[in-house]
């Protein structure tokens, strides 16, 4: 029984060093084109990000970072055009974001606050889907009006000598998301008890 007692020990200390070392930073950055076809392109395309092997029990509240550059610049009021990003996570709205810029020299940036709760939710089959709607509503009365971002964005749109390479200076939109939190939980006891015949005989 001593020997059985000692086992336990170790396998609880085990057990408890797995859960801990199982907690993880999970930070991963996702670059998408909503151009592909280049300026030839009329329409920008909405842009979908997944991130895989996410943890699934977050231990706090996390951030979704969003970097565009493209044709973000403007609104055209109430029941008009809107060239907003509206920003889609496991089907539920983060609501949109308006650039407020066309095909700017640097990256324009908003990051979102998520939720345990949130995270939680949409973390439970181990992957997390982002969508990024082009021209999306930029107020809850607006639903349904006209999306206007278009695919002008590229080289020959900067001042810099030569242009400059779609990849730096084109459309892109870049998603990051971060927070903390642990994959896998410690051994069970009752298993821990069957496997060392410590629970109850029947």
């Amino acid at each position: 029984m001593k020997k059985k007692a000692i086992i336990l020990i170790g396998i609880l200390l085990i057990s408890s060093i797995f859960m801990i070392s199982a907690g993880a930073n999970y930070s991963q950055t996702i670059s998408q084109n909503p151009c592909p076809g280049g300026p030839d392109q009329n329409y920008a395309n909405d842009t979908f990000f997944v991130f895989t092997n996410v943890p699934t029990r977050p231990t706090g509240a996390g951030t979704l970072t969003i970097k565009v550059r493209g044709d973000y610049c403007c609104y055209g009021g109430p029941g008009s055009y809107s060239e907003a990003i509206g920003v889609v996570v496991e089907g539920t709205s983060l609501g949109a974001w308006l650039p407020g810029e066309d095909c700017s020299y640097s990256l324009i940036t908003k990051t979102f606050t998520v939720t345990q709760e949130q995270l939680r939710e949409w973390a439970a089959d181990g992957k997390i889907e982002v969508t990024l709607v082009q021209g999306a509503p930029l107020y809850p009365e607006d639903e349904g009006t006209y999306s206007d971002v278009n695919c002008f964005c590229a080289s020959g749109y900067y001042n810099y000598e030569g242009g400059c390479p779609a990849a730096e200076c084109g459309n892109i939109n870049i998603v990051t998301l971060e927070y903390e939190g642990t994959a896998k939980k410690s051994l069970p006891m009752n298993w821990i008890m069957k496997k060392f015949g410590l629970g109850n005989k029947e």
